[in-house]
């Protein structure tokens, strides 16, 4: 092979490494609509997806077959429904087996379930809200409890006003302006005064609670885990349907996230 060839192929090449703008754009439609099945409560329609992202239907029905050619969704052959599919997994799977706050947490999340008979979260800050990567059921249930990938606002949990409460007011201002406050039940809070008083007496007595904010059937406290700068990287939260032995056995908590935050 000449030099003169070479050096073409390997311009050509560079050239083709190169994505056009009109190749980001799609990129970004793919992953919205990727993004929107995923959040959707039921799986939807592509007119329903289209309707959501408001984009146009026929782009939509071309992105839903590309992805679900690739394996990242799936149509329902009856309804035309959308769903994650398979192809994530692995993804999923990489992330949260290489997750050092996970595999540090996950034993102790389990001992802390045990010892107080009640289901335990782990939760991170993820694009301004609580992202759960790990969990474990009450011990008497008969499986593993996990809601790996749900979000939650920041606002209405425990494990969202934990990390609010021990990070810098400044950002913790700056998270609640970004969204909505929305009300989840008649508990929840939803002006941002009444919202930063609850957030220092948080930082107070060391752990959140969660009074029927998120769900009307559900309590919950929850502890930071904190970095070596005492910066929220996450926080644990143990729920119940009563606040009341939640927190005459909070100590239990309390020293299961020093412990997690000691060995991160």
């Amino acid at each position: 092979m000449s030099a003169v060839t070479n050096k073409i192929r390997i311009e050509k090449a560079g050239r083709s490494d190169e994505a056009s703008p009109s190749a980001v754009k799609t990129l970004g439609k793919a992953l919205a609509v990727l993004e929107a099945v995923a959040q959707c409560e039921h799986p939807p329609t592509v007119g329903e997806l289209a309707a959501l992202l408001g984009l146009a239907r026929p782009t939509v029905h071309r992105l839903v077959q590309t992805l679900v050619g690739a394996g990242f969704l799936q149509q329902n052959t009856t309804d035309a429904r959308v769903s994650i599919g398979f192809a994530v997994l692995p993804l999923a799977s990489s992330l949260l087996d290489n997750n050092r706050l996970r595999l540090e947490a996950l034993p102790h999340l389990q001992a802390l379930a045990q010892k107080m008979n009640e289901r335990v979260n782990l939760g991170i800050l993820h694009r301004g809200q609580v992202l759960i990567i790990g969990g474990t059921e009450k011990p008497n249930l008969p499986t593993i409890y996990s809601r790996f990938g749900r979000s939650v606002p920041l606002h209405c949990c425990a494990l969202g006003k934990a990390m609010l409460a021990f990070m810098p007011s400044e950002e913790a201002l700056t998270l609640l302006e970004a969204r909505p406050m929305v009300a989840r039940t008649p508990n929840t809070i939803t002006s941002i005064p009444e919202m930063m008083k609850e957030l220092a007496a948080i930082r107070q007595r060391g752990y959140s609670t969660e009074r029927g904010e998120n769900s009307p059937t559900s309590s919950c406290i929850g502890v930071p885990l904190l970095d070596r700068n005492d910066f929220p990287v996450g926080a644990i939260s143990v729920s119940g349907r009563s606040m009341e032995p939640l927190e005459k056995d909070v100590g239990e908590a309390l020293a299961t996230a020093e412990l997690i935050s000691h060995l991160l």
